[in-house]
């Protein structure tokens, strides 16, 4: 394996408010007053039950980062070449426009044809950043250099290099920060990921995401050098 060959990526995602609309309805489940007479608790239990409701519904939306459907990419961060971080060979894709961080990843990240066939890393791209940026593709109407099935192929390292699964013998999860911290001495930055929805609006709130996802990419590429040559 030459791990210089590689690009390093990661994605940010956040909630399509416009989207909300047309989340599926969550069943509201009516308070169970069994043989209560009093009207306070009567009142109470009511209460109860559309709190839990509002709170199923925060989650809900909550949760629409994690799905293509309801969800946009906020960038996608990446690292080429070496494993030096202090090489200036890393960047963000990052713009309000979802469509321009697509087709940068397409064009510049992982053109395909140009310097020859894109590989890859990711931590959990397999499950997550690789299906994500292609359904979006697809409803955005975005036309992928390279079909997705190319990232896709399951127990090779190759073309895409899924850290995540390496590390679990491709049984299983584990969280990225955890691996980090155990093998590098280092893991994630704190962040609040309720706030892109926010931050991508402005300038300066693009820099914190950016920040936040260089260093997710900055963390991946170490582990990649770590584990190359090793693990496979």
């Amino acid at each position: 394996m030459r791990p210089g060959e590689y690009t390093v990526i990661d994605i940010e995602t956040y909630p399509d408010i416009d989207m909300i609309g047309k989340l599926p309805e969550i069943p509201f489940e009516e308070a169970k007053t069994g043989n209560l007479k009093d009207p306070d608790k009567i009142a109470a239990k009511e209460a109860e039950a559309l709190s839990k409701h509002e709170e199923k519904k925060m989650a809900q939306v909550a949760e629409m980062a994690l799905n293509p459907l309801y969800g946009k990419i906020a960038c996608v961060g990446y690292q080429m070449g070496t494993g030096d971080s202090t090489i200036n060979n890393k960047g963000c894709a990052i713009d309000q426009d979802e469509e321009k961080v697509i087709r940068t990843f397409f064009d510049k990240i992982i053109p395909f044809g140009q310097t020859g066939s894109p590989k890859i890393v990711t931590w959990n791209g397999m499950g997550f950043d690789i299906p994500f940026i292609y359904k979006r593709a697809m409803i955005l109407g975005v036309k992928p250099t390279v079909s997705m099935g190319y990232f896709m192929k399951r127990y090779q390292t190759d073309t895409h290099c899924d850290l995540m699964q390496v590390w679990c013998n491709w049984y299983g999860r584990e969280k990225l920060d955890n691996v980090a911290k155990a093998l590098l001495g280092e893991g994630k930055q704190d962040f609040d990921f309720r706030t892109i929805k926010d931050l991508i609006k402005v300038s300066e709130g693009r820099e914190k995401i950016a920040e936040y996802c260089s260093k997710d990419v900055e963390i991946t590429s170490k582990l990649f050098y770590k584990m190359a040559n090793i693990l496979f």
